[in-house]
């Protein structure tokens, strides 16, 4: 039986500066995939092959320039701006490698907020239960700048979670992190898709890309390549090696 697809891209093209040839940059160049509920997928790629502008794209923080994006089988060109935004909260979490966590407020209170934005009950409760999810119940009242770097990225992922959306995406979201402590934030990314969370990763770190099933590897706003996260990996990386010894073998090194 086929997996139900959350996401669905066709032909999906992003262009910046569309009326100057001068200026005109093709940032995501007709794209097309599906990602099924509770896949788990890196987006991999040098800087300025459309990771974020897809990214964005698909959180709904911005709008292709023509092509199709559902999610959930509903259209999201069909949407007016405040449809959008009900979409986001209801549908999309997000972590983001800076936390994006308002200073003057509490890790409980940042926690909340998307949960007053959609007129929730129980707001502080249900913030309370998030944080206690990603461990960090005995920091509800703490602000975050008296909280490691870590503690600030769970405290990001708890406000993600707390509408209890279906997709969850992540832009670096252990870019910003030490070794050790992007361990524990995978780890708990790990967790979050066996309960059946969809997660969808922009990252630089292969890493990263390796603890996800499926790898989209982008290049000049195009899919280069796009399969499981091992193969897609081992055969960039043989790519490189290959490129590399032919540069040797031109400078006439042994």
């Amino acid at each position: 039986m086929k997996s139900e697809a959350v996401i669905e891209l066709r032909e999906l093209t992003k262009i910046y500066h569309p009326e100057s040839p001068d200026l005109m940059v093709r940032a995501v160049d007709g794209l097309s995939f599906t990602i099924a509920r509770g896949e788990s997928v890196a987006i991999v790629g040098p800087s300025g092959c459309g990771k974020s502008t897809l990214l964005h794209i698909l959180g709904c923080l911005d709008r292709p320039t023509s092509g199709l994006y559902r999610i959930e089988g509903r259209d999201m060109q069909d949407l007016d701006e405040d449809e959008l935004a009900r979409v986001r909260n209801r549908h999309i979490g997000f972590v983001f490698q800076s936390f994006n966590l308002l200073p003057r407020l509490t890790a409980e209170e940042n926690v909340e907020l998307p949960l007053l934005y959609a007129r929730a009950e129980d707001t502080k409760k249900r913030a309370l239960v998030a944080l206690e999810r990603v461990g960090l119940a005995d920091r509800a009242h703490h602000l975050p700048n008296e909280l490691s770097g870590g503690q600030k990225q769970r405290v990001a992922i708890a406000r993600a979670l707390v509408t209890e959306p279906s997709i969850l995406l992540g832009d670096e979201p252990t870019g910003a992190l030490d070794s050790r402590t992007s361990g524990e934030v995978l780890t708990l990314l790990d967790e979050l898709h066996r309960e059946g969370r969809t997660l969808v990763i922009v990252t630089h770190d292969l890493n990263v890309a390796r603890r996800m099933q499926r790898t989209i590897r982008l290049h000049d706003g195009k899919i280069a390549d796009d399969g499981p996260s091992e193969t897609v990996i081992d055969r960039f990386m043989a790519d490189v090696s290959r490129a590399l010894e032919g540069e040797r073998e031109e400078r006439g090194e042994a």
